[in-house]
């Protein structure tokens, strides 16, 4: 499309204003910093990502403050109550896994998850690719 003469004699668009920047400054102990910084090394961020991403955090959440809170300390406000559910929850997690596990052996059906836990993955991959193929009929099962 054309554009008027007004606009080729005006010259480009004025730039937008450069997105105001503002600097963060804590003290924290130097140890503390170090593994800190390894820490965020490993998982991708620089010092600076991971402050952006912690001010991200606090704007979206910003009307729950509990999900802040549990989010920069997942264990801070736990209560030997959480704990005790938590607990609860787990056994009842392995119960279930239990009864699986006897249903299959009882009716002879494999893979109980025991067996698999056990079963280095190569030999878990290979188990499942023949029985796989054996569907197939692809190799002799």
């Amino acid at each position: 499309m054309a554009q008027s003469t007004a606009t080729l004699l005006e010259g480009p668009a004025e730039a937008a204003p450069a997105q105001r920047q503002s600097q963060v400054n804590a003290r924290i102990d130097a140890k503390l910093k170090a593994t800190g910084d390894a820490g965020l090394t490993a998982a991708g961020y620089t010092p600076t990502q991971a402050v952006r991403a912690l001010w991200s955090l606090a704007t979206r959440f910003k009307n729950e403050p509990v999900k802040i809170r549990v989010a920069l300390d997942p264990d801070g406000d736990v209560t030997p109550d959480d704990l005790a559910e938590r607990n609860r929850r787990l056994e009842a997690l392995q119960r279930g896994a239990g009864l699986v596990d006897n249903l299959c052996e009882q009716y002879g059906l494999p893979g109980t998850s025991r067996k698999l836990a056990a079963l280095p993955y190569r030999e878990l991959r290979d188990a499942l690719m023949d029985e796989h193929f054996a569907e197939k009929g692809l190799i002799d099962g």
